[in-house]
């Protein structure tokens, strides 16, 4: 016997990057933070920490997937599930400070309201996914893609990769959905690749050309 709609889950042993902390700056208004840095190649992470709290490098692995050493581009990787959604989380999320407010899936969210710290179904989406919203408060697609690595030195478990990019979210479902017309459905357990392929795109609301693109 088994718990209906349980779903198994294997536990995260590292992430897969392409965008790293920078160098702390200080706001107009005295605050400091780091600014994100995009990277021109996969960087594979444990999940612990430095001192300044930046994901240290995973450097036996990518040692063992690139042994000549340089920018890794490439990823062999397998997928857990034959499910899309299974393989490939997303969802809109809308953070307030450090605060997740709201989260949905296009049709329904539950959002964080008053201050009892419980969440309401409200209609998604909102305002606030258009790119012309100016609020601090603006809702972003999600994705969270789980994959095994091929190289590691132990099973049991995954590493994810975490894209807020509209185009990356697309180009993975769009690479999924493909393999799956082609294999007739399974997904689970075929090698296949995860490329960083840059992609050009211009930001409707500043006009800024940025090199994206993961698939």
């Amino acid at each position: 016997m088994a718990v209906k709609g349980l779903t198994p889950q294997l536990a995260e042993r590292g992430k897969i990057k392409i965008g790293v902390k920078g160098e702390m700056t200080t706001s107009q208004g005295g605050k400091q933070f780091s600014q994100p840095r995009k990277l021109d190649h996969f960087q594979i992470t444990t999940l612990q920490r430095d001192a300044a709290g930046r994901l240290l490098p995973d450097t036996a692995l990518m040692a063992r997937l690139k042994p000549e050493g340089g920018k890794i581009t490439e990823i062999p990787v397998r997928l857990l599930y034959d499910d899309v959604d299974l393989n490939f989380q997303t969802r809109y999320a809308c953070y307030r400070g450090n605060r997740c407010w709201c989260s949905g899936d296009g049709e329904a969210a539950q959002r964080l309201a008053g201050q009892n710290g419980k969440y309401q179904e409200v209609p998604c989406s909102c305002e606030r996914i258009d790119p012309y919203y100016n609020g601090q408060d603006r809702c972003k697609i999600l994705g969270t893609l789980q994959v095994l690595i091929e190289g590691t030195d132990r099973i049991g478990g995954v590493h994810k990769f975490r894209t807020t990019s509209w185009n990356t979210v697309n180009a993975i479902l769009s690479s999924l959905a493909l393999v799956k017309t082609i294999t007739g459905g399974p997904l689970a357990g075929i090698p296949l690749w995860m490329v960083l392929s840059p992609k050009t795109v211009t930001v409707p609301t500043s006009g800024q050309v940025r090199r994206i693109g993961v698939r």
